[in-house]
């Protein structure tokens, strides 16, 4: 199995997808040691959830 077959789960539904397929979220969760945490995300849920007037500098 390839790095690009393992299964995450969507943080927004629940389900599983790839991560080649997957919408990687980053979150800074500390700003002075920069420890990040990452999630992945189906770009559909993504998009359903984010506001409308947010930019989208990526294609979902």
């Amino acid at each position: 199995m390839e790095n690009g077959d393992l299964e995450v789960l969507c943080c927004f539904c629940g389900q599983d997808s790839t991560f080649n397929k997957a919408v990687e979220i980053t979150i800074e969760c500390d700003k002075k040691t920069k420890e990040v945490q990452a999630v992945y995300a189906h770009s559909k849920c993504l998009d359903k959830v984010l506001h409308k007037s947010v930019p989208r500098a990526f294609d979902l």
